[in-house]
């Protein structure tokens, strides 16, 4: 099965977690699970762009810039999460007066 994989996740702070939406297939899994309460016109947008690219009559690019739309105006939208390397070296500090 195809996932449609996004170029970039979209991340969403929902509660006290963040999600990873890295496929247009758990955007749409998502959005199913939306709140019935909340689904406005913004909810309905995200969720007719995804289904268009589903069905291949919308780039799954367009959908995903929906679906981070959808995200950033309902307030779920995180900054992107960066998982520490394990293996780097810490920076020394930066010390004031250093730059000439």
């Amino acid at each position: 099965m195809d996932t449609k994989p996004f170029r970039a996740p979209v991340w969403l702070r929902v509660e006290d977690s963040v999600t990873e939406i890295e496929t247009l297939h758990e955007a749409v899994a998502f959005l199913a699970d939306w709140p019935r309460g909340r689904q406005g016109p913004v909810y309905a947008c995200a969720k007719r762009s995804c289904e268009a690219a589903l069905a291949g009559t919308m780039k799954v690019d367009d959908a995903r810039k929906a679906f981070e739309s959808f995200a950033r105006i309902t307030g779920i939208l995180a900054r992107r999460q960066f998982k520490p390397d394990p293996t780097a070296k810490p920076r020394p500090p930066i010390v004031s007066g250093m730059h000439r």
